[in-house]
Order: C-alpha cells, then structure tokens, then sequence
C-alpha cells in the first residue's frame, strides 16, 4: 500500500522541483521545461517538439516524434536586416506544416554547442508567442543535455498532420526603430550583447558603429546560461535581472541585440520566468539602428 502511494505522489514531487521553479501565469505548460518532463509527457497528443537544429542534425538523431523545422525558416534576412520575423503568411502556413494550432502545446529543442546556438530556441518560442500561441517552452539543456543522459532518440522523421493556421498576432511584443527612439529615456532599455560590444570595444561586422544607444542597460545573454547550456535557476536570474532592469515587474522594458538574434532570450525569461509584464524586442537591432545615421550612438 505504501508503495502504491510512493508511485502516486512521485509525479507529483518531479513536477514541484522540475517544472513549478519555471512556471509563468495563465500557461498549461511551464516557459522551461526538464529533460524528465518532456520525456513522461511525450505520448500527450496536443504537444509538438519543434526541433530547431540543422536537418543533417535531426536525421541523425532526434527525440522521438519531434518534428524537424530548422531555425533559419524562423528568422532570416529580409532586405539588408539579417534576423527577421517571416511574413505572416510564410509565418502561419511554417506553424500549420508543423502540426500546430492555437492550443498546441509547443516545446522548442536546438543545441547549445556555442552560445549564438543557445540563444535560437528563445528566438523561435517567441516568434511562436507573436503568431498567438500561449503554451510554448523551452527545453531546458537542448538537445544536448537530452543525448547526455542517454535517453531515447529516432531517425524516423516525425508524422506530421499539416493543417490551416490563423494566427493572433501579438503585435505588443515587438518594438520598432520609431517606437524605440520615442521612447528613450522613459523606458528600461536592455541592450544584452556581451560587454565589450556594448561598451564599443569590439565590433561585429553587421553592426554599422560601434558603441550602443543611449540610456541602455548591458545585461549580456550569456549571463542567462550555465556553462552545459542549460539555464540558471530562477533565483539566479532574477537576481541578474534585478540588477539591469529594476524589481518594478511593471514597468516598459525593450531588449535588443546586433541582428534580433539574441534579444529573445533575456525578453522571454523575463517575461514568462520571472513576471516582467510589460517587455518588447527591438527586432531591428543595432543593425537597423546603425543604418540611420540620425539615431545617437553612444560608447
């Protein structure tokens, strides 16, 4: 009897210590989720494993079921910017030939092999959260922590059951050029390049000029991450984040990077982890930024 007990409540504990340190409000899913949560949850029909590495990547070995859709049908370039959201119908017609719909329960899996690949999964999950999905997370670890633990894998590429979507946009979540400018000074601007970028020390090749706009906060991504890819515990990062963006969970904050790349990622956490309510992306970037020579740039 008190073994049946013991299998009963177990569940129960994994959730609390694996899920519940992650979970966001009005959500059916938490925004991160654990290798061990994606793997009991696998038979549920409603989930969809969006597997976001190369395809060469994917047929080699994916957990089971997870439908291949490469990062760079998320984010690609449209005229001289390199990291943009697609057109709404590329947008919507890319989530139904995946199997989706509004109330699909949608977990983004790429690699964190380098710290640009750490970062594309937030960058799907948001662009997922922009065409009206809720319940979208991220696999805590990437597909690396799953073959580290040696859990089961497929070269079976997943049945996928393509069907008509019509998104709700969420227009709120991003930010343009115009609405940045207008808004400088009275908002927490996060610029999450790492420091010698954003200081003007270094520079990349997509960035016209150096140095960054001005009233912006330097709060890197990488500071999101441990060294095996996986994320810092909620406390961790909220402690981080307190630091750049204030405790107001109130007020307007913006994060941008060199392309959009990266910018999802300190956007999503501190949104759906840790209770941000009012937060946007410069999609744009310092790319756009840098275009026009009337928009200040400061070292």
């Amino acid at each position: 009897m008190k073994r049946n007990s013991l299998f009963k409540v177990l569940p129960l504990v994994l959730f609390f210590f694996l899920v519940l340190p992650y979970c966001g409000s009005a959500r059916d899913i938490a925004p991160v989720v654990s290798t061990e949560w994606l793997e009991a949850n696998l038979p549920n029909p409603k989930l969809t494993v969006l597997d976001v590495r190369k395809v060469e990547e994917y047929r080699a070995g994916h957990i089971p079921g997870a439908v291949s859709a490469f990062y760079g049908s998320w984010a690609f370039k449209k005229g001289e910017l390199y990291t943009e959201i697609p057109d709404l119908d590329d947008l919507f017609e890319l989530i139904g030939n995946s199997g989706m719909d509004l109330d699909s329960l949608a977990v983004v899996v790429g690699r964190t092999d380098t710290p640009r690949e750490s970062y594309h999964s937030a960058r799907v999950a948001c662009t997922l959260q922009y065409a009206g999905i809720k319940n979208v997370a991220i696999l805590d670890g990437g597909q690396n922590k799953w073959a580290r633990e040696k859990r089961a894998l497929s070269t079976m590429a997943a049945d996928v059951v393509e069907m008509p979507f019509t998104g709700k946009v969420r227009g709120s979540m991003i930010a343009d050029k115009d609405y940045v400018r207008r808004r400088l000074g009275k908002i927490v601007l996060l610029d999450v390049r790492e420091a010698d970028i954003f200081s003007g020390q270094r520079k990349l090749d997509c960035v016209a000029k150096i140095g960054h706009i001005p009233g912006a906060v330097n709060l890197p991504t990488s500071c999101a991450f441990n060294n095996d890819g996986t994320f810092k515990n909620k406390e961790v990062l909220a402690a981080i984040a307190e630091a750049a963006a204030g405790k107001d969970r109130s007020r307007e904050i913006i994060t941008y990077c060199d392309t959009g790349q990266c910018c999802p990622t300190w956007s999503y956490l501190l949104k759906e982890v840790l209770g941000y309510s009012n937060v946007r992306v410069y999609d744009g970037a310092m790319q756009e930024w840098t275009q026009d020579t009337q928009a200040p740039v400061v070292r």
